[in-house]
């Protein structure tokens, strides 16, 4: 669910055009997914 740009993601809608509510539901639990990892692996500081 990551974009070209860097600490960019996208999902639902904007990924897989109109779509019933679960499938947004479950575009957006895989990107808060890849969000985490992304972040796991930034440094803080």
């Amino acid at each position: 669910m990551r974009t070209n740009k860097r600490g960019v993601f996208a999902g639902g809608d904007i990924v897989s055009g109109g779509a019933t509510v679960i499938l947004a539901m479950g575009a957006g639990r895989v990107a808060a997914k890849s969000i985490d990892e992304y972040l796991k692996d930034q440094s803080v500081w």
